[in-house]
């Protein structure tokens, strides 16, 4: 491997001419610098991005900020889609991504000035899960840009940040329904407190209202995330035909994973139902299992490696011009129609 010395040797300059080549140093001249990238690329030389960062005074690279201790970040497929969204636009602009681990809330004002000060890193992108008050110091008093992904709950605090449009995607999940001819739709999420399932819920009753339909209380209900959790709370959705209730069973369900999915599509066949003909099923999120299952599930399609990428940009322009901040970016969702609603 070639160092830079030897590409000065060979290129008959000096290798402050070859480090001003490589950080765009608009002294150099059009001819001097094409004839330098030239030797370059026949010597396949790869700069030393740290010492590049040392003279220019400028890192090369954008930590993305994760807590360890939840598993469920790292078996989830939606963590690794938006990391490669991140990495991908980061690797067309000659940076790389550093992943800094923040599980010891005690050491992670030194993990975060370590990297910052120390020129490791130029930016940071974190989840709106880890944006905790003390967090949120640190990263102001070390003043370095930094992207969160999934809305901020404090809307006091003026933030960069890029999320899914949830509440679009219970809109069109409730249109697509009323459109294939269901009428009592239910609406079985998961986590309750967090603010994407609160927007979803929000455009669900937006949803129903808008079309001139009464937003039934008693088909909104909630489980713990697990196949058996959303079996039994779709089976008591499902039992509201007795009295008093009855007449208030729903015929289709918007459900917030595919997990979840599973339940209900499992309480609705032991209780005789037909998918889809007597009962629509729409998931949000579209992960390969939405295609495999029978019937195979119509979803709310997420994409979420376009937020990655999103939140990637938002961070290069925070580097370009820290000035541009405050910016938020909503990722429009889709509906892939599949046998569960296909009446």
């Amino acid at each position: 491997m070639s160092n830079i010395k030897e590409i000065a040797k060979a290129a008959g300059v000096s290798t402050s001419t070859v480090s001003r080549v490589l950080n765009n140093n608009p002294l150099i001249s059009a001819e001097t610098r094409e004839h330098v990238l030239r030797i370059i690329r026949e010597h396949d030389y790869v700069p030393n991005s740290f010492a590049r960062g040392l003279s220019s005074q400028r890192a090369f690279a954008v930590a993305l900020l994760v807590d360890i201790e939840d598993e469920k970040s790292f078996d989830n497929l939606f963590f690794h889609k938006i990391m490669y969204g991140i990495e991908s636009v980061l690797y067309q602009n000659d940076l790389s991504l550093v992943v800094c681990n923040m599980q010891s809330a005690k050491d992670s004002k030194n993990r975060l000035s370590r990297l910052v000060q120390g020129k490791h890193v130029q930016g940071v992108i974190l989840p709106s899960i880890l944006l905790s008050p003390d967090l949120l110091k640190i990263l102001k008093t070390l003043d370095v840009p930094f992207v969160v992904f999934g809305e901020p709950e404090d809307e006091a605090v003026p933030l960069d940040w890029v999320d899914i449009n949830n509440a679009q995607g219970s809109r069109q999940a409730v249109a697509h329904l009323l459109e294939a001819g269901y009428g009592r739709i239910a609406y079985l999420s998961g986590c309750t407190h967090s603010l994407f399932n609160k927007n979803r819920l929000a455009g669900y009753r937006a949803a129903l209202e808008g079309h001139g339909l009464p937003v039934d209380e008693a088909l909104i209900t909630s489980c713990d995330g697990s196949k058996d959790g959303a079996y039994a709370a779709m089976s008591k959705l499902l039992s509201l035909a007795t009295p008093p209730d009855a007449g208030r069973i729903p015929d289709a369900v918007i459900c917030g994973d595919n997990v979840i999915s599973m339940g209900a599509m499992k309480a609705a066949a032991e209780k005789g139902l037909h998918i889809p003909c007597d009962f629509g099923v729409v998931s949000f999120d579209d992960y390969p299992i939405a295609e495999l299952v029978e019937p195979s599930l119509t979803t709310v399609d997420i994409d979420v490696h376009h937020m990655g990428a999103e939140a990637a940009k938002l961070m290069l322009g925070l580097m370009e011009g820290p000035a541009a901040r405050h910016q938020a970016s909503l990722i429009s969702t889709s509906i892939r129609v599949r046998e569960s609603t296909n009446r």
